[in-house]
């Protein structure tokens, strides 16, 4: 399994703060306890583990994990915030899917 802050191994798995995600499985626990993702949650957290500690723009996000050229940027906000809730300890502060004012987000392990 990887450690914090890498990208997803060959077998798909990656691991932080006590989240483990099996990308190939589509499942995902925290402290042990399972996580209900959705198809594109799984793809927005493997896109910033690909791309942790960088800043990326909602565009960007719309593009490269949502798949889209043109979309609300609501929608991405929205998706964050779940994410937050499923996987952040105390999701009104999170560590991990931080908000960049003005650029976008970024991915912390």
């Amino acid at each position: 399994m990887l450690q914090s802050g890498t990208e997803p191994n060959v077998a798909g798995m990656a691991t932080f703060d006590g989240v483990c995600v099996d990308f190939t499985k589509m499942k995902a626990t925290l402290d042990e306890r399972p996580i209900h993702l959705t198809s594109l949650e799984f793809k927005i957290l493997k896109f910033f583990l690909q791309n942790a500690e960088r800043v990326v723009s909602r565009e960007e996000l719309l593009k490269e994990a949502f798949g889209y050229l043109d979309y609300p940027s609501d929608t991405v906000n929205d998706h964050i915030l779940h994410l937050r809730q499923k996987l952040e300890r105390d999701p009104s502060h999170p560590i991990h899917f931080c908000t960049v004012r003005g650029a976008g987000y970024k991915f912390r392990a």
